[in-house]
């Protein structure tokens, strides 16, 4: 479990969506609040990625009890405000919850100002415009932590779209190569048959150039997909999605590239050619 740090503090509230929770160990230091000096967001009037800052001095949490003494960090809320260091006009506000124990600290964003805007994906909307609808209710359930909805949505638009992907794959390959395994493997994949062989087959059905450090993006797509999402908790189902959506994003991307590269590389030669 990751240690509570302004770190770790600064990625929650920069890219956690609202409602979903987040536990870190409490570190050996016990912290008085949560108040972190800076993040970096987008700034409307800057049109840019800009540090922000907490200008106040202790970011509107008060760590000192009435008696003089200090005191720790309870369960309660938190409220946090940045300002761009920039332009000075632009403002970042959230409200925190947190829940907290001598072993742990579990925090949760409530409200955020201005809302994050929905980070859609160009090629992922293009592979998927025939389901755009179930798409867009994935991307806003995972931008709300709806964990349980977002994986609901995403397996379901995999499952509509799995044919698909695996004719992308079979486009990049040699078609003169009958019996190549990855086509063999991909072939295999598009028969019926139980999830757990699909899971095996799928591990065997990629290029190394799509295995980025061996992880096999197509055999964690299968292997999500065999998983119920009655068994899951929503902090789990969050995950999970995120997941399926890194998976699909890194494999339309880089067979999108391949294309463009190959058809650049042919029409050149092409051109060569004729000349």
């Amino acid at each position: 479990m990751e240690t509570l740090s302004d770190q770790g503090i600064k990625k929650f509230l920069e890219n956690s969506p609202l409602y979903s929770w987040k536990t870190f160990a409490q570190p050996e230091k016990m912290r008085t609040s949560l108040w972190i000096r800076e993040i970096d967001e987008f700034c409307e009037t800057c049109n840019q990625i800009r540090p922000f800052q907490d200008l106040r001095s202790l970011g509107g949490i008060t760590s000192h009890h009435p008696m003089g003494k200090i005191q720790f960090l309870q369960s309660g809320t938190s409220y946090f405000t940045f300002t761009c260091v920039s332009c000075k006009t632009e403002n970042h506000t959230f409200l925190v919850e947190q829940e907290v124990t001598e072993e742990t600290v579990k925090i949760q964003k409530y409200g955020q100002r201005p809302r994050k805007k929905l980070e859609r994906d160009g090629k992922l909307q293009k592979f998927f415009k025939e389901d755009a609808e179930y798409y867009e209710k994935a991307l806003i359930s995972l931008s709300n932590g709806y964990g349980i909805a977002a994986f609901a949505y995403f397996r379901r638009i995999v499952e509509l779209n799995i044919v698909k992907l695996l004719d992308l794959l079979a486009s990049d390959l040699d078609p003169s190569q009958a019996n190549d395994p990855i086509k063999i493997a991909i072939d295999e994949l598009r028969k019926e048959s139980p999830m757990s062989d699909k899971i095996k087959i799928a591990n065997n059905a990629l290029p190394e150039y799509l295995k980025p450090d061996g992880l096999n993006p197509l055999g964690t797509i299968y292997s999500l997909l065999s998983e119920g999402v009655h068994s899951l908790t929503d902090e789990e189902c969050l995950v999970k999605a995120e997941s399926l959506q890194a998976c699909l994003s890194f494999l339309i991307a880089e067979l999108a590239s391949r294309k463009r590269h190959k058809d650049s590389f042919k029409k050149m030669v092409g051109g060569l050619k004729g000349s």
